[in-house]
């Protein structure tokens, strides 16, 4: 909880992508990698429950036997922020914020789930808070994984897309980019709203939730996570995210 609002904390988790199946389960230094996302999001000092959600009889399985709260989903969610909603609405409905935490963040650290938590809790009027670490341009350039975004004077988002954002033809060829981290708290409100619009243009060309809130006007503020984290989408990604979590435990 924080500042009188209940927090629910949400991990969407399936084993039918198409880049990387199975990903959930796979281990990272020995750990699999939504046990990772789990271990990170019960050290949230706000959270006030934390829950997976899933469409998979192998993942529930696997949560029930590591003692972790699961919702078993409807399998056909276009999008992970509906899964989130539907587990949100049979576990939690009270909650006044929902943290949409994906389950292909293994590097993501407690600290940084209450950071986004708090910036949201401080402004009623934004739709949700999303996370971002700065990176190169050729960085952003070579993994078309990774979800770019770029933001207003307020750091609120522009646009997300899966190329480099913003373009490199004219100008300063020294920028940084910034990148997407899957750590998206919203408010009930908002998040009621979500599930009810339509998929837009941008969101369904992109493959990116956020991209529903900002074709509708709702407001997205961008934060910066001074942490360096790297999501899992395909298998070189393992190997990335095994150093980084090496590295933090050494």
């Amino acid at each position: 909880m924080i500042n009188n609002l209940k927090v629910l904390i949400v991990i969407p988790s399936r084993l039918g992508g198409f880049r990387f199946p199975d990903k959930a389960l796979k281990k990272i230094n020995g750990k699999e990698m939504l046990l990772w996302v789990w271990e990170s999001a019960i050290k949230s000092k706000y959270a006030d429950k934390v829950v997976v959600a899933t469409p998979d009889q192998k993942i529930k399985h696997f949560c029930l036997q590591n003692k972790m709260s699961v919702i078993l989903t409807r399998k056909n969610h276009i999008r992970g922020t509906l899964r989130v909603h539907e587990a949100f609405l049979k576990s939690m409905p009270e909650a006044d914020i929902i943290i949409n935490l994906q389950g292909d963040e293994p590097c993501v650290r407690s600290t940084s789930i209450d950071l986004a938590i708090r910036k949201l809790s401080k402004n009623k009027k934004i739709a949700a808070v999303n996370l971002f670490n700065e990176i190169s341009y050729q960085e952003a350039d070579k993994d078309k994984n990774e979800v770019k975004v770029v933001t207003n004077k307020k750091n609120e988002a522009l646009y997300f897309s899966r190329n480099a954002l913003p373009a490199i033809w004219l100008g300063d060829k020294r920028f940084l980019c910034k990148k997407e981290i899957c750590v998206m708290p919203m408010w009930k409100w908002s998040l009621n709203k979500y599930a009810k619009l339509k998929q837009t243009p941008y969101e369904i060309i992109e493959s990116v939730d956020m991209m529903r809130f900002i074709e509708n006007d709702y407001k997205i503020l961008m934060v910066k996570c001074k942490e360096n984290i790297k999501s899992v989408d395909c298998k070189k990604d393992l190997i990335i995210a095994e150093k980084i979590l090496k590295n933090r435990n050494s």
